[in-house]
């Protein structure tokens, strides 16, 4: 395998014309460059360079080593400025909720990849739940998601509170206790995520269970089945003002100490990247805090 070194020393002698010229560029002595070639030479079973007497001249296949040597260590500089000089780029993988990708988040991300091109963003929607555990074993750099509290985990910057409300038909009596919706269909985007808690909580609180519950795989498909009857949910108020759907649906309160849940910008600790900083900061400047 041809490392970094054997990269450099090629590159050195084919751009210097010979092994003294080379050593003194790298900082070696010649008998040091001259074995790590023959070394190279070995390994490819390949002739890089021939003597003519004093002189030294690179074959075909030491020019093409040396034209792929240049593109690789200016790769390797890029890499090690990144992190010297603490520059966004690379690989950034960023989990949000579906129900603010397409809301909120749309702005900032595109903030983000307009002011740092060198940044290779990928986002993962999934739920709050699964965000959380992606970020704890590494395969997400962050996320976007609602939090219940501390973790020791995480850093986690606060970004704003999302309203929630309960959606039913348009011609809805109003709902004002679970009581009022007992035996009514629940629909639910995912029934393992803290807005589908916070209705649970509701009927748990009034010593009920919602009769049955519908997993639908969008929230266009839950405004769908709402606004025809099929059964009520719960929503962040945001969307459905966003996708302009207030007028497709009855909109009901729930009790206040259910109706916000907290929307955090999470972290690992000990990760604190370029590319985390210029995020945090666009984020904070969209959401004011």
């Amino acid at each position: 395998m041809i490392d970094i070194e054997d990269f450099r020393t090629v590159l050195a002698v084919v751009e210097t014309g010979g092994v003294l010229k080379a050593a003194e560029v790298l900082h070696r002595v010649p008998s040091a460059v001259s074995m790590r070639i023959q070394n190279l030479e070995n390994r490819l079973n390949t002739r890089l360079f021939e003597k003519q007497g004093r002189k030294i001249t690179p074959t075909a296949q030491a020019l093409s080593l040396a034209e792929d040597a240049r593109k690789i260590l200016a790769q390797v500089q890029i890499a090690e400025s990144k992190i010297t000089k603490e520059q966004p780029g690379g690989l950034f993988r960023l989990g949000a909720t579906d129900s603010l990708t397409g809301t909120r988040l749309s702005v900032p991300i595109s903030r983000l990849l307009k002011q740092y091109p060198d940044i290779d963003f990928e986002l993962k929607v999934a739920s709050s739940e699964r965000i959380a555990e992606a970020i704890s074993r590494g395969k997400l750099d962050a996320g976007i998601l609602v939090t219940n509290g501390w973790d020791d985990r995480f850093s986690q910057t606060s970004l704003f509170q999302e309203k929630l409300v309960i959606i039913a038909e348009k011609e809805s009596a109003p709902i004002e206790a679970a009581s009022d919706v007992a035996n009514r269909t629940v629909l639910a985007f995912n029934v393992k995520n803290s807005y589908h808690d916070r209705y649970l909580e509701w009927f748990h609180r009034a010593a009920l269970t919602p009769s049955r519950v519908i997993e639908l795989s969008s929230y266009s498909a839950i405004i769908g089945a709402v606004s025809a009857g099929l059964g009520i949910a719960v929503m962040p108020l945001h969307w459905l003002e966003h996708f302009k759907c207030l007028d497709m649906v009855s909109v009901h309160e729930l009790p206040p100490s259910l109706a916000h849940v907290q929307v955090d910008f999470v972290h690992l600790r000990q990760n604190n990247s370029p590319n985390l900083q210029v995020f945090r900061s666009i984020l904070k400047e969209e959401f004011v805090l």
